[in-house]
């Protein structure tokens, strides 16, 4: 089996320690020169203790331009196809079911992994910040009273999930309610854990939801700089926005890192993005 093997391979390549990676999904839109793949790869050289996890970041492409772009900026990169996994093997599967196969095959392989958008710039590293004991981390911002309601939560484009039998049995899960409704929606995670608690207490999968202070995103106006480990380019409709806005926030971002190093805490920060984005 080529492929599983080469997938087995790059995870090899990329684990920390404890059998954890770090993945993001891109296709073409966002995988060309200048484009967000670049500015979240930037994120990471720039941020404060995250160059280092570079070494443990697989990009998973979904389709082949990406693929040929991510080899050029990066040296983990696997092609997501109905013949490069195994559980997929002699399908055609739709796009969400290929990516839920995926991470079936990713923790039956034993690995842990930190799931972020590739439109989550990583100011600071966020792992230590996950719930070790719990299977599942998400950022996701779920108000008290909106437990039935996914209009007023907010997606942090963030997940830890570790491997164990359970984790694996959800995926499972879902990939047999995507075959058996063809028209249900796809959900992220953290809205999943807001529509689909019934799910997660039938199997007994715990999750909890990370820090409020520790992520956030072009939805809010207010994000503490001393506190912020990832920021998401939401509220934003078209890629060519979310670059502009990203860019102006990673220069935003240097300036703040090299001011306190020279200054220390000093006056509150002004971000300038949002900008093009609706914030």
């Amino acid at each position: 089996d080529f492929f599983t093997d080469e997938l087995k391979n790059l995870l090899t390549r990329t684990t920390m320690e404890d059998m954890k990676v770090i993945v993001t999904m891109v296709g073409q839109e966002w995988a060309s020169p200048g484009s967000i793949l670049d500015l979240f790869l930037e994120s990471f050289r720039n941020g404060m203790g995250t160059k280092p996890l570079l070494n443990h970041l697989l990009i998973v492409a979904l389709d082949n331009k990406a693929f040929e772009y991510c080899k050029s900026v990066h040296p983990h990169c696997f092609y997501l196809s109905n013949s490069s996994i195994r559980h997929a093997r002699n399908k055609q599967l739709s796009l969400p079911l290929l990516k839920n196969n995926f991470w079936i095959e990713v923790t039956e392989l034993g690995y842990s992994f930190v799931y972020t958008d590739a439109d989550v710039m990583w100011l600071r590293n966020p792992i230590p910040q996950v719930d070790g004991l719990k299977p599942i981390t998400v950022a996701c911002d779920v108000h008290p009273g909106d437990l039935q309601s996914i209009n007023n939560i907010m997606d942090g484009g963030f997940f830890y999930v570790r491997s164990n039998r359970v984790t694996s049995k959800y995926f499972k899960y879902r990939e047999l309610r995507r075959i058996l409704y063809t028209n249900s929606q796809d959900q992220s995670l953290c809205e999943e854990t807001v529509v689909n608690r019934e799910l997660f207490k039938t199997l007994e999968l715990r999750f909890t939801y990370m820090e409020r202070n520790l992520y956030g995103g072009f939805c809010q106006q207010n994000v503490n700089t001393s506190t912020i480990h990832t920021l998401r380019a939401n509220c934003c409709d078209d890629t060519e926005s979310k670059v502009h806005d990203l860019k102006l926030l990673l220069e935003d971002w240097k300036n703040f890192t090299k001011k306190i190093s020279m200054e220390g805490w000093s006056s509150p920060f002004t971000w300038r993005a949002p900008s093009k984005c609706k914030g």
